[in-house]
């Protein structure tokens, strides 16, 4: 077997050389992340199924709404301090997982807020279930969402195989109270607050395991955690609107059904999307220790491997899917064609991946360019898309503006705003 090991090491490395990537340490980190993931697939694939089988289209459409509408109300935090929390790791310094959840709990004071005026409103209008959904958001994301940047630090850390294996418990404990709720009940106050409370509890778990597993580690606290931070929550906000929009408009506009029928076709490619997640976690730290002028010259290679990435994917998913569907979800084929569709998303990835070398050496006027310009382009379609096309408009959306933000962080890549 350590024979076997050493000439896996050597073919990789030999790899690694030809195509000037670390596939050693893709490899190690990998097995890792996609074992987790994999678990998570197949912990959303139940979940999916009990919901397409235990839910009305209607009840479903609701609920979606709800953790869109959550997710959108997370603008008026820390919309992306796990990235600052991932790099201020890399660099040495120990103690910003408890730095991280104190500045991220100061700063969500807004989902606080927030989270009750929509309870408020809702209950004025007699609308009790959101009410109810909107005052347990708003009391208990802010608590969720800081404890979970424990999953940042540990992949600050490299530590892939314990992220990995958190990650799986994560999924499981709220996967779990998720599908008790559903066995036992088709009511929706039930099972939301299953949803919230599962999720708390959860991020606590794994959050003080990690303060526990790593109790030795230095307290440094990074001084520039906060104000990184900042820029990208800022940088975000644009984006974070643009993400969970087309939910909204499509509950409002269509209705809940409709949202439905859009959830289930664009989940088994979003299930697909974690690739692109797994891969920008890995190289984060790699790209932060090279210099911007390497990343320049291999970007071009860069490109072809993704598009050639995303490319077998769509070519697997399109054809296969109807079958899927036909065998787990029967009673959504209405999603189906939307779904082959909305595959071409999958060539995301190749802006999401440039879009990684722009956030590990800092590059922040390009950063807000591009977070800024794609979303408004996305946000101004949605209005123009959704009324002409419906649910395929919002699809080609997506797809439009993907397209466009490889492009866009291609070109900032080999013509940086700033020096390199």
């Amino acid at each position: 077997m350590s024979r076997l090991k050493i000439r896996a090491i050597d073919l990789l490395r030999w790899i690694g050389t030809r195509a000037k990537i670390d596939t050693v340490y893709l490899a190690r980190g990998g097995f890792w992340m996609t074992s987790g993931h994999l678990v998570s697939m197949l912990i959303g694939f139940g979940i999916s199924i009990a919901f397409a089988n235990l839910l009305p289209k209607e009840s479903f459409g609701i609920y979606k709404f709800v953790l869109s509408a959550v997710a959108l109300i997370g603008i008026f935090s820390f919309t992306d301090i796990g990235t600052a929390v991932t790099q201020a790791v890399a660099r040495g310094f120990g103690g910003v997982l408890k730095q991280g959840f104190r500045a991220n709990l100061k700063w969500s004071i807004g989902i606080l807020v927030a989270g009750l005026v929509l309870s408020a409103y809702y209950y004025i209008n007699d609308n009790k279930l959101l009410s109810f959904s909107f005052l347990l958001a708003g009391i208990l994301t802010p608590l969720t969402a800081s404890a979970s940047l424990y999953g940042a630090y540990l992949l600050g850390k490299k530590d892939f195989r314990r992220s990995a294996f958190y990650g799986m418990v994560r999924n499981v404990l709220p996967a779990g109270a998720l599908v008790l709720a559903l066995l036992l009940t088709e009511n929706l106050f039930v099972i939301i607050a299953a949803y919230f409370f599962s999720a708390v509890f959860t991020s606590f778990l794994l959050y003080r395991a990690t303060r526990s597993a790593y109790r030795k580690e230095n307290e440094d606290e990074d001084p520039g955690l906060v104000s990184y931070a900042g820029h990208l929550g800022v940088m975000g906000v644009i984006g974070q609107l643009a993400g969970n929009l087309d939910k909204i408009l499509i509950f409002h506009y269509l209705g809940a059904a409709p949202l439905a029928i859009y959830a289930f076709a664009i989940a088994p490619v979003e299930q697909l999307q974690g690739g692109k997640k797994i891969l920008n976690a890995l190289i984060l730290t790699k790209l932060s220790e090279r210099p911007f002028e390497d990343l320049q010259k291999s970007a071009p290679r860069r490109v072809g491997m993704l598009a050639l990435y995303a490319l077998l994917l769509v070519g697997i998913y399109v054809p296969l899917i109807p079958y899927f569907y036909q065998f787990f979800y029967p009673q959504y084929l209405d999603s189906v064609f939307y779904s082959q569709i909305y595959a071409l998303t999958l060539f995301g990835v190749i802006g999401s991946v440039l879009e990684s070398s722009l956030v590990a050496h800092k590059k922040k006027r390009e950063l807000y360019l591009s977070r800024t310009v794609i979303p408004i382009v996305t946000i101004v379609l949605y209005f123009i898309s959704l009324p002409l096309f419906g649910l395929m408009g919002i699809i080609i959306t997506q797809i439009m503006t993907r397209f466009l933000s490889g492009l866009l962080s291609y070109y900032l890549i080999i013509h940086p705003l700033q020096r390199a």
